[in-house]
């Protein structure tokens, strides 16, 4: 993650106030809460300096930092059906090392994303995956955004891993759901972790087997969160009472109001923190 590190130095010796991080977490159709905050981070004038993203977080801070506005990131989200979902799956017959090939979405990927190359986006972004033969975490912070991002949402057992840098690449969820670790190792200073993974519940079960494979990774990534410090890091859990399943993105609208709930009730303690080490300003900049 070197180059993440040195433009964060880079943008901290031009920022005149503490840099602000926001780490997206996994959670599949869940992640689209993610775009609900965005919008009101914007509206309110939280500057966000930084931004980690691990599997849907990834997809959706990489869309966002390439030009895609909130807002029509929200309306592109509910315009999404079961066809248009089915349209990108490309199953493999017989199943491998996944049963769905990726290269689909891959070509989606790169119709979608206006800047193609991560050092090129306008604020530092990095996209966690996991090797899966070494289980170590994969911090993609520059080179190609879409393999970055095709390699972060790869959920093991569901897409079939994606081979880059000699690496055999699996979703980032699998040792690092929340990212905040990459932000806090980088020397960003107020650090914001969103976390949507689906909680364990009695009576929750799984319908299908990618619902099934989901769920294993929520279960493996919630131990990670749960067991990882916190430090100072701002914590904006918006389907903390909800169980929604990972596959369930004909609720975008719903996710997406959760997510701006859950961030305006976290915009005073955002406000706050920022006030008490200098960071609020009339220009926020």
């Amino acid at each position: 993650m070197e180059v993440f590190t040195q433009k964060v130095a880079a943008l901290k010796e031009i920022k005149e106030r503490p840099l602000v991080g926001l780490a997206l977490g996994s959670g599949a159709a869940r992640g689209l809460s993610h775009i609900g905050l965005l919008q009101v981070f914007e509206q309110e004038g939280i500057p966000i300096d930084v931004i980690t993203g691990t599997s849907m977080g990834a997809l959706v801070g990489g869309l966002y930092l390439s030009g895609w506005e909130p807002d029509f990131l929200g309306k592109f989200a509910k315009a999404i059906n079961k066809q248009h979902i089915v349209s990108t799956l490309d199953f493999v017959l017989p199943p491998k090392k996944g049963l769905i090939d990726g290269y689909r979405i891959e070509a989606m990927l790169k119709r979608m994303l206006k800047i193609k190359n991560i050092e090129a986006l306008p604020k530092p972004f990095a996209a966690i995956s996991s090797d899966i033969a070494t289980g170590e975490r994969v911090v993609h912070d520059n080179g190609d955004l879409v393999k970055g991002i095709r390699a972060s949402i790869s959920v093991p057992g569901v897409f079939v891993p994606e081979r880059y840098a000699g690496r055999l690449l699996v979703d980032g969820g699998v040792v690092d759901p929340v990212p905040m670790d990459v932000l806090w190792e980088a020397g960003v200073d107020i650090v914001i972790g969103v976390n949507v993974m689906k909680r364990p519940t009695a009576g929750a079960e799984p319908e299908g087997l990618i619902d099934v494979l989901l769920n294993m990774t929520d279960i493996m990534g919630f131990k990670i969160f749960e067991n990882q410090p916190l430090n100072e890091a701002i914590i904006i859990e918006p389907l903390k009472e909800h169980h929604i399943g990972g596959m369930e993105f004909d609720k975008a609208e719903l996710l997406i109001e959760l997510g701006k709930q859950a961030a305006l009730k976290a915009v005073p303690q955002i406000k706050n923190r920022l006030k008490a080490e200098g960071g609020l300003d009339a220009n926020h900049s």
